[in-house]
């Protein structure tokens, strides 16, 4: 089935069960003829080396030939090799087949064995990407919002709101000194432009309460002096985040970038500050950094929040109606269906990379905030 959106905890619990020769393909990918033909590529050689390794281990053909046809099916859709994005993942199992097209930027690599890796979708799922965004000049102003799944595009307002500066302040233009009235000059500019940044504030309060009304997603002001400064003086939801340059130029596509580059250091500055708090429940005994024992309380549903690095090599059996763990060096990614098991119970996860928590408590590989103490 083709996705053209990132899955839900229920989807990344129904990937996660165990399977036959389960394939996991990501690829980099660009939406340009080029961009397609490396994408076929590079998949189509995970396919043939995942085929190589069951003849080599003496499957039969009949096994091999299972997974080859999921491939053909793949291979032909047409929809899917002409609406690429950043990245392209195919899960392939025998008779499994799942591909997601998004505009995350995935590290390309394969998997072949029991189960597909999940990671880099886990971490793209769990950890936050949404930014709002606000584009102002005199000239006018808009609202963008990007996710996880999705580019920056226009936020739908639902309000009566001032277009533009001279909307705000009831003339004409805010140039023109005949239509300043009694306000002449830089000083009568410097005015209008402020009245028109508290109306343009005002409005950007109005519009996230709807949908953020904790203030929880950061939100990115794209505008030039003064008014950067003026609209952030009035009072602005969320974290602020300043991008200086002309917002009457700017493209969907250079607003999105310009907030991927930034999100990754606003969200761990977040998780790790959430991190610390959950530190402070080490003496009652909520605290959990041991696997074995981080993997017994996910059994029975006591981990509310885990960090675990998702690149760190810990590999095993998880029996996820006990917990119990056997580590084994050709087993699977112990971490991850520890992760999984989290969600499958309602708890909270944050796929991580080395560097990016800094708090007292963190190991650099597993943190888990407990519901209650383990007996």
């Amino acid at each position: 089935m083709l996705h053209y959106e990132l899955p839900t905890s229920k989807d990344l619990l129904h990937l996660g069960t165990p399977r036959v020769d389960a394939l996991s393909i990501y690829v980099a990918t660009e939406p340009t003829p080029a961009g397609r033909d490396h994408a076929f590529t590079s998949a189509k050689s995970a396919v043939d080396e995942a085929i190589r390794a069951l003849r080599a281990a003496g499957r039969s053909h009949a096994d091999q030939e299972a997974l080859r046809e999921q491939w053909e099916l793949i291979a032909a859709a047409d929809e899917l090799w002409g609406n690429l994005a950043s990245s392209l993942v195919v899960f392939i199992a025998p008779g499994f087949a799942d591909e997601y097209v998004l505009p995350n930027a995935f590290e390309a690599h394969t998997h072949f064995g029991e189960r597909f890796d999940l990671g880099p979708l886990v971490r793209a799922v769990t950890t936050p990407q949404r930014a709002y965004a606000l584009t102002l000049s005199s000239s006018g102003w808009n609202l963008w919002e990007a996710t996880e799944s999705s580019r920056a595009s226009e936020f739908p307002l639902v309000g009566d709101h001032a277009e533009d500066a001279a909307d705000a302040t009831n003339r004409m233009s805010i140039r023109g000194r005949k239509l300043l009235r009694r306000l002449g000059g830089d000083e009568g500019q410097k005015v209008l432009l402020d009245r028109y940044a508290q109306v343009v504030a005002g409005a950007v309060r109005d519009e996230l309460a709807r949908v953020d009304p904790a203030g929880d997603v950061p939100l990115f002001v794209f505008a030039n002096e003064p008014l950067a400064s003026m609209v952030v003086a009035h009072g602005l939801p969320g974290e602020v985040v300043g991008v200086r340059g002309a917002a009457d130029e700017l493209r969907p596509d250079q607003i999105d970038e310009a907030i991927r580059e930034r999100i990754g250091e606003i969200t761990t500055r977040a998780l790790s500050r959430a991190a610390d708090k959950i530190g402070n429940g080490f003496a009652d005994g909520l605290v959990g950094t041991d696997v074995a024992q981080v993997a017994r309380a996910a059994a029975v549903g006591a981990v509310g929040t885990l960090y675990y690095d998702l690149t760190a090599d810990v590999r095993g059996v998880l029996d996820s109606h006990t917990g119990a763990i056997r580590f084994d060096p050709e087993g699977e990614d112990l971490l991850a269906a520890i992760a999984l098991l989290v969600l499958a119970n309602g708890g909270e996860v944050h796929a991580v990379r080395p560097g990016e928590i800094e708090a007292g408590i963190w190991n650099g590989r597993l943190l888990a905030g407990l519901r209650r103490p383990l007996i």
